[in-house]
């Protein structure tokens, strides 16, 4: 009998061992759906990337989880940020950002104590300042004679803070004084130059490319040390017209909640780092949307952020933004 009894006690602390052991076993990341919070509205090209880079990761099978893509427009960004913040696990919302939602996190107070959780850069956007294709400044040099026999004269259209930066950018390298307005949006600018009632906008080449293509619009300068692919392969660089200080590319990049694991913030670099070396990635956004491959892995992305937003809230500081 007392065989018996032990026998059953044995088999009882096997089983609880057993249960014990399961359910203290980490479940493998992920394990849940996952948001990817995209902070503007559908068909722009922060929709347009967000999307893409959802459509690769299932298409290549890269996670084992549903990525839903969810737009929350508003506030440069800060709606989407405030709608991240607000949820509980950090481990299974992601979001895309590029500099102007930098800066607006900043301005709506919606970037959190310690800050967000850099992942990776996946790419750069070139900045341009274009006219109209029958302006009477056919060249940078032509538009900085005329803003300097006639300071504040002259308006450069914005539809972001990042636009104004550039502005002041200008303005500080060429010792001039460009007015700045705002639009909503690059369409409303380039609406507005060729009505004659700005004279310049500030834009990336997806914005302007067809356009300039179609002689509506003159791409007079970029901000970068290499030229820009075709259409615009005839605009100059700044740096070629002797102002190397006017290099800057916006950046475009995955960002996690504050609080994200290492494990996921690993996990998420790995993935979109296999989605950049796609030929998807460059042919359906890099290549056709006239953009800069730049992929920056978890660590090296933090560093680079992490300075690059130092700077920016400088710039928008001295702008009176912030």
């Amino acid at each position: 009998m007392k065989k018996i009894i032990s026998l059953a006690l044995a088999l009882v602390l096997c089983c609880t061992c057993l249960a014990a052991c399961g359910s203290g076993t980490p479940k493998e990341y992920p394990s849940e759906a996952i948001e990817l919070v995209i902070p503007a509205s559908a068909g722009g090209g922060s929709d347009l990337m967000g999307r893409l880079l959802v459509q690769i990761v299932q298409d290549e099978k890269l996670c084992s989880q549903i990525i839903t893509p969810v737009n929350k427009a508003g506030g440069g960004g800060s709606a989407g940020q405030a709608y991240v913040n607000s949820k509980s696990d950090p481990n299974y919302t992601l979001f895309t950002i590029n500099d102007a939602h930098t800066i607006a996190s900043h301005v709506s107070k919606t970037r959190p104590e310690g800050g967000f959780t850099p992942i990776c850069m996946v790419a750069q956007d070139q900045v341009l300042i274009v006219t109209s294709a029958d302006s009477p400044y056919q060249t940078m040099d032509e538009a900085i004679a005329a803003i300097q026999a006639n300071p504040k004269g002259l308006t450069v259209g914005c539809a972001d803070q990042l636009d104004k930066i550039c502005v002041y950018d200008i303005n500080n390298s060429y010792g001039v004084d460009f007015n700045n307005v705002y639009f909503d949006s690059a369409g409303e600018i380039a609406t507005a130059i060729m009505g004659g009632h700005v004279e310049f906008g500030m834009f990336n080449p997806s914005e302007c490319a067809s356009l300039v293509e179609g002689g509506k619009l003159k791409a007079l300068a970029a901000f970068s040390t290499e030229r820009c692919a075709a259409p615009l392969d005839d605009v100059p660089t700044f740096t070629e017209l002797g102002h190397d200080d006017l290099v800057f590319a916006m950046s475009r990049g995955i960002m996690g909640p504050a609080g994200m694991s290492e494990e996921a913030t690993k996990y998420w670099s790995d993935v979109f780092e296999k989605v950049c070396a796609t030929d998807a990635w460059a042919k359906d956004y890099v290549e056709s949307k006239g953009l800069t491959a730049t992929f920056m892995g978890y660590e090296e992305y933090k560093a680079y952020y992490e300075a690059n937003e130092a700077a920016l809230v400088e710039k928008a500081t001295a702008l009176g933004e912030m």
